[in-house]
């Protein structure tokens, strides 16, 4: 890159290791390159191959990349990660990844009982829930996710709710799934509950965007959806981060979709006010994890 890179945080990072390979979850990421010849996807992904992955990690100054944990009870082509997988990769690799433990929706108590196991592992900061692309999809207000909302206030951690179209699409549903409607309830019924909306909810940018506006405990982070040149509904993303959501706007690549240093490019072309680059690249998120870099 052209420029000077903070230590960049990403949000959404699924390495080619075991835990992810062995299954389907890692070969359904790279839905768009399989599928699409415009993403060409990353080396380092189709061969598989987790040291060239820290080289291309390396080269786009990614610091840290976060592995937002996924239990989604065979929902349609999603897969899943064990939580026990997760830890061990953070432990493993502590200087390079950080981890959100999965809940199972199927399965609410054996989840919560791992957050219990496995919250104070140093580089576990979260807890990850997929509502809308769940074997059973449901709303993120769903009574039957207070539990887990409920802990992860006792833990200070926060929940990130991966929504998008594909994602629904993807476990079987139809796209209205996707929509962040009900995580404007969940905000306001946990104001000290911190949200990330993983995926941002794409393509329901524009209401994503306002919802995000009305609930100051609400944080956006739209990965390939905003780090992508020519994206549907990234203009938006950038106009609600440049007007009034610096401050919680989260950067990822959502690896191993794209090349990294692709999107970081792609990133920086979109037109985000260049005073809030590093907010996004690295502020926003080592704050709201707890970081000291």
């Amino acid at each position: 890159m052209t420029m000077m890179m903070p230590p960049i945080i990403d949000m959404r990072l699924r390495p080619p290791i075991p835990a992810w390979t062995r299954g389907s979850v890692f070969r359904t990421a790279m839905h768009y390159p399989r599928q699409m010849i415009s993403f060409k996807g990353a080396r380092s992904a189709w061969l598989e191959d987790l040291d060239l992955l820290f080289e291309e990690m390396d080269s786009a100054s990614i610091r840290y990349g976060v592995l937002i944990g996924r239990a989604s009870s065979g929902a349609g082509t999603l897969g899943g990660v064990d939580n026990a997988e997760i830890v061990e990769a953070v432990n493993r690799y502590s200087d390079r990844f950080l981890g959100f433990l999965g809940v199972d929706l199927d399965d609410i108590d054996k989840g919560l009982g791992e957050i219990r196991d496995y919250a104070s592992v140093e580089n576990i900061k979260g807890i990850s829930i997929e509502p809308g692309s769940a074997r059973e999809p449901r709303w993120s207000d769903d009574a039957s996710l207070d539990p887990i909302y409920e802990i992860a206030l006792e833990y200070d951690l926060p929940v990130s709710i991966s929504l998008s179209g594909l994602l629904s699409v993807l476990g079987g549903h139809d796209i209205t799934w996707s929509s962040p409607v009900s995580i404007q309830r969940v905000a306001q019924k946990y104001p000290d509950l911190k949200i990330i909306v993983s995926h941002a909810a794409w393509p329901y940018a524009q209401e994503m965007v306002v919802v995000a506006l009305a609930c100051p405990n609400i944080y956006v982070s739209p990965d390939l959806y905003a780090s992508t040149k020519g994206m549907i509904c990234a203009d938006t993303y950038v106009q609600g981060a440049n007007m009034f959501l610096e401050d919680r706007t989260l950067f990822g690549t959502a690896y191993p979709v794209k090349d990294i240093q692709d999107s970081l490019r792609d990133f920086l072309d979109l037109g985000y006010r260049q005073d809030i680059v590093p907010k996004i690249l690295y502020g926003n998120a080592a704050k709201l994890l707890k970081l000291d870099l």
